[in-house]
């Protein structure tokens, strides 16, 4: 985007960015606050895995995942920070987690709406809000840091090209305080911006984002005794025990046909149908093509580091991808009248919208109908969980895979032998020593599937050696509860 352009950029904003415009947005933004509310009981397993640190924090415990022991499983500290802000609030933690993440997604999609149809009608954003609201996807990350992730990559996008770099800066170290794995995005701008300048930004617009960066590097260090959280190597350790899959595991993302489309092609194809569409146009639109340049930079590097890493293929990271290929089927829906006004006489000019107007139509219609079905917690780990609180002493220490539903119900001492909360654990399940983590941690109930997950692999192997015993209290199809027994004393 030459300089030109980039003044065109902002007197495109101030000429539409008015009281209209925006309740257009806002408006276009009702089928996503009403599909938050038909989802307002959802609870992704991870997400709670945030909401029992921040619990523990506000019930004055320390924000610990285990009250007592100071291990850093948090990934996002801003997200957290953000939860913990609005839970000291409202109070109702389940009603917080919701609340952000609509909020968040509204301000992303409006956000992105005013940085990249500004060259547009203001209905090719309000189709792009209205879109993105109601995509079923958004609505499986709600309590995670992903609609987070999202504003701020569309507000760095804002200012970059708005050359307002001081915010820039501002904005790129809260989202590296999002996600770690946004500084790819930070590097997109810097080589874009010296390409086109010849020179790096100045010194100044890394000061405060540098301070913000470190001073989070500060806390962890005092507070949990390490600068960087665990969760990071976890992942990679994950990664390296093949249990999620060989080769390059974050490629195997297949099943995301289901989770984001309901298994509907037809739904797939005009989505991405039409993305290749825009980004076809748009990329070939010399006024425009750096910032998307710039987007296809970001998404390379982004998707590089989850591959070579081998991180598991957990569907939150998959986001940046879904947003940009609305905003391009957008643009795709936008292109195509374009076409037919040439075609039609000029008091039939409106029949040019037909065409997008039907494609729009379906989209939201399939979009509507899997975004708005009922969701709440994974049933099973809910009853168990309620039913460890019931049934267990509050000192007594479970350890399970998925700590997150049955952590946050059960309200007892966890350890996560997946080790996202817990330390050694992960390492000792990257080097496949399934085992080994009882040789560390003494649990007195293990939470295993029927029949076990490879991961449980150490618990199968303690019950078998007469350490463990099934609890006949514990009645649940496809699980069972291995409750410690009391050993013999050896002779000396």
């Amino acid at each position: 985007m030459t300089s030109s352009s980039g003044h065109h950029v902002r007197r495109s904003f101030d000429k539409n960015a008015g009281p209209s415009r925006f309740f257009l947005y806002l408006l276009s933004c009702l089928p996503l606050f009403c599909l938050a509310w038909l989802n307002r009981h959802y609870q992704l397993d991870d997400a709670l895995i945030y909401l029992r640190y921040v619990d523990n924090f506000l019930n004055g415990e320390g924000l610990v995942y285990n009250p007592g022991i100071y291990f850093n499983g948090l990934t996002s500290p801003l997200y957290s920070y953000c939860v913990i802000l609005v839970g000291w609030l409202i109070s109702n933690l389940q009603a917080t987690n919701i609340l952000l993440a609509a909020l968040f997604h509204a301000s992303a999609s409006i956000v992105f709406a005013e940085t990249f149809f500004t060259q547009q009608s203001v209905a090719a954003g309000c189709a792009f809000i209205i879109l993105s609201g109601t995509f079923p996807y958004f609505f499986l990350v709600y309590g995670m840091e992903t609609p987070l992730l999202m504003l701020l990559i569309g507000l760095c996008f804002y200012f970059y090209q708005t050359k307002n770099y001081f915010w820039l800066g501002i904005f790129s170290g809260l989202l590296i305080l999002t996600r770690v794995e946004s500084i790819f995005l930070i590097v997109a701008f810097l080589i874009g911006y010296f390409i086109k300048h010849r020179t790096f930004p100045a010194y100044r617009y890394f000061i405060v984002p540098l301070i913000l960066i470190a001073t989070n590097l500060i806390f962890n260090k005092l507070y949990y005794g390490s600068y960087l959280p665990a969760t990071g190597n976890a992942k990679i350790w994950q990664g390296q025990s093949g249990l999620w899959g060989d080769g390059w595991v974050f490629l195997n993302a297949g099943y995301l046909l289901a989770w984001a489309f309901g298994s509907n092609r037809f739904y797939f194809l005009t989505v991405f149908g039409f993305s290749v569409i825009g980004f076809l146009k748009t990329i070939t639109t010399f006024e425009h093509r750096e910032i998307h340049w710039i987007i296809l930079f970001f998404l390379f590097g982004y998707s590089l580091f989850f591959i070579f890493l081998n991180i598991p293929n957990y569907h939150w990271y998959y986001a940046p991808y879904f947003i940009f290929t609305l905003l391009y089927c957008t643009k795709g829906l936008f292109f195509i009248p374009e076409l037919f006004e040439g075609l039609v006489k000029s008091d039939l000019k409106w029949t040019a919208f037909l065409p997008s107007s039907l494609v729009m139509t379906a989209l939201i219609y399939w979009a509507g109908g899997l975004s708005s079905l009922p969701r709440g917690p994974l049933k099973a780990y809910r009853d168990i969980g309620v039913w460890l609180n019931q049934n267990t002493a509050s000192g007594d220490q479970i350890a399970v895979v998925e700590i997150g539903t049955i952590g946050w119900y059960s309200k007892r001492p966890i350890i996560d032998i997946l080790g996202l909360v817990n330390p050694l654990n992960a390492r000792f399940l990257g080097e496949r020593k399934f085992e080994e983590w009882l040789n560390h941690y003494s649990p007195d109930f293990i939470l295993i599937h029927d029949p076990p997950w490879p991961h449980e692999l150490g618990a199968v192997n303690a019950l078998a050696a007469g350490r463990f015993g099934v609890d006949p209290r514990f009645h649940f199809q496809n699980y069972r509860l291995l409750r410690k027994l009391p050993q013999p004393e050896q002779k000396s």
